[in-house]
């Protein structure tokens, strides 16, 4: 999870009331522009929006960035506040988001931890388990493609208001690209290789679309110590990857083209990774 702000000032009751009236008008409105321009006023160009299957949003650029997305394959989203609690520097709620995803009736129980500063946001850290809607996004790419891609491309802004990225950072972006075409277009990325598309090739390039997927998501949503963790098993996997495609390339069992590639994919990204953990 990722480390909450903090706030030196302690925010009034009654300003924690009426932001609350505030977040549940805004959930109600069940369309996006709507959405959007209910809560834009109150997010300013140095709060930050985190949450599970996304990278974290700034200012309003990012926040429109983030919802965009959403509301493109759920766009009939609208939220229903539950409870709320007070913290020391701003509320905690609890509410559930519901709409229509290809076709069929989701909701998802969420909790917010959202840090104020005179009624506006400072940070807003969401929480909630991502599981149950995977099966669903993994069996519609193209709505999943929908989903993930404005929410992980930031804008201008953002770029120009973020600390500079790292070699990981485009590491996981690349595992991304690998999943959508994988996923999306697997017979093409068969070929692309130098493998004969069949049945058996495209179910396992789809396999491997959803690893690639999951692990470069992982990486860029997670927090700092989640992090370290998918920093050693992203190597763990990508040096396996090139011993078995070596191993291959020795026995002359597999199409050399296809071996020479993988292996060249996944041994720089094995290198790479070495060469961050050993800094």
């Amino acid at each position: 999870m990722a480390q909450n702000d903090s706030s030196s000032e302690v925010v009034d009751c009654g300003d924690r009331a009426e932001f609350v009236e505030f977040f549940r008008e805004g959930m109600a409105k069940g369309e996006r522009d709507a959405f959007i321009a209910h809560f834009l006023p109150r997010i300013t160009a140095a709060s930050e929006q985190r949450q599970p299957l996304s990278r974290s949003g700034r200012g309003q650029a990012g926040f429109q960035r983030m919802f965009t997305g959403v509301f493109a394959v759920v766009p009939d989203l609208h939220g229903v506040v539950h409870r709320w609690g007070p913290t020391e520097d701003g509320v905690l709620i609890e509410f559930t988001l519901a709409g229509t995803l290809a076709g069929q009736q989701i909701a998802v129980d969420i909790v917010d931890r959202i840090v104020l500063r005179a009624g506006n946001f400072v940070s807003n850290d969401t929480y909630f388990d991502p599981m149950p809607l995977l099966p669903r996004l993994l069996a519609h790419p193209l709505l999943a493609t929908r989903l993930l891609l404005p929410r992980f491309r930031r804008s201008r802004q953002e770029v120009e208001a973020a600390p500079p990225g790292n070699a990981l950072n485009l590491l996981a972006w690349g595992r991304l690209a690998l999943a959508i075409v994988s996923l999306t277009a697997p017979r093409w990325f068969g070929r692309l290789v130098g493998v004969r598309p069949t049945p058996e090739t495209t179910y396992l390039t789809r396999i491997y679309g959803a690893r690639a997927l999951a692990m470069g998501a992982a990486y860029l949503t997670s927090g700092a110590q989640e992090r370290a963790r998918w920093k050693r098993f992203a190597l763990a996997v990508d040096i396996s990857d090139t011993v078995a495609g070596l191993t291959h390339m020795a026995r002359r069992d597999v199409p050399i083209r296809a071996a020479l590639i993988m292996v060249a994919l996944t041994g720089s990204y094995a290198a790479i990774e070495v060469a961050a953990a050993r800094r």
